[in-house]
């Protein structure tokens, strides 16, 4: 039995489709089936059940799977161990970015690592914080960024800053925008965002215990296309702070006066991997950069 027969089990067991696992260990759909059945043979049980829909873990998979993934585990910490003999901190950290680079402070985290660790090679991919989180836990990045709470407790969350947001409208609406009533928010055109966007949840807390309805304009799935669309006068959204402060500077976006809740931006790594040496290293990095950071208690990871 290999290590990477039991590899490629955990990943079909978590994609449930050979394809998708395919694309995640960046081999092909025969390969994967192969290493399936060689694996089977030597377990002489049945993992998977083949169904027209995918790949459903039989019992005997579904009781060999965590197993599987202890014995992944351990083999992992044999290498992190020789790692530190060795006194070798190299490698390449995947990190997912869910919005501005400049807003995450990744020209500072970059030049940091390269000078701790001149080993370590970062690559950023943007995405989505609820994506960014699904990846996380599947192994197809190493880290990532995020607003909002975590709710799963197979992920190290790294709290980093708590991040004040405000309604901005285009300014030729200040009058009826900057003092307005809930219900005279409600009833102007907002660039609204998919289901899936933290920024949603806080939208739908201010108006929580009132029975207005929103004018949604529009759906967008990007803090620029949001920007953009109140720029351009389409209608008011709900940005950082950040944003709204230089919306106002640059005289395009007027802020409303009234309270609104905080987002929290946290980090994150798979917790199994909190004590490889290249991932400590980036949390290390991400501490200094983000000097409030602190981990979060497992109770509040789990929501």
């Amino acid at each position: 039995m290999e290590l990477g027969q039991l590899k490629t089990f955990i990943t079909v067991a978590e994609e449930q489709h050979l394809t998708r696992a395919a694309e995640r260990l960046f081999t092909s759909q025969p390969a994967i089936s192969a290493q399936l059945k060689a694996l089977e043979e030597t377990l002489g049980v049945a993992l998977f059940d083949r169904t027209p829909k995918g790949m459903r873990l039989t019992l005997a998979g579904e009781k060999l799977l965590p197993q599987a993934r202890a014995a992944l585990d351990a083999a992992d910490q044999v290498v992190s161990q020789a790692r530190i003999l060795r006194g070798e901190v190299a490698g390449k950290i995947t990190v997912g970015v869910n919005t501005d680079f400049s807003f995450l402070r990744l020209s500072n985290l970059l030049l940091n690592i390269h000078e701790s660790h001149p080993g370590i090679k970062l690559s950023f991919m943007n995405g989505m914080s609820a994506d960014i989180i699904v990846d996380i836990r599947k192994g197809k990045i190493d880290s990532g960024f995020f607003f909002g709470p975590c709710k799963t407790a197979d992920l190290h969350v790294l709290f980093l800053s708590e991040i004040q947001t405000a309604v901005v409208a285009p300014i030729k609406w200040a009058d009826k925008v900057q003092h307005a009533s809930l219900e005279e928010l409600s009833r102007l055109p907002w660039v609204y965002t998919n289901c899936r966007c933290p920024f949603r949840d806080l939208i739908e807390q201010l108006f929580t215990g009132t029975d207005l309805e929103l004018t949604k304009t529009v759906f967008v799935d990007t803090e620029d296309a949001m920007r953009d669309l109140v720029r351009t006068g389409s209608g008011i959204a709900l940005l950082r702070m950040d944003d709204a402060e230089r919306a106002e500077k640059k005289g395009w976006g007027i802020r409303w006066s009234g309270e609104l809740p905080t987002i929290s931006l946290s980090a994150a790594v798979q917790t199994r991997r909190v004590r490889e040496p290249i991932i400590r290293a980036w949390l290390k990095s991400l501490c200094k950069i983000w000097p409030d950071a602190n981990a979060l208690p497992q109770a509040q990871q789990t929501g």
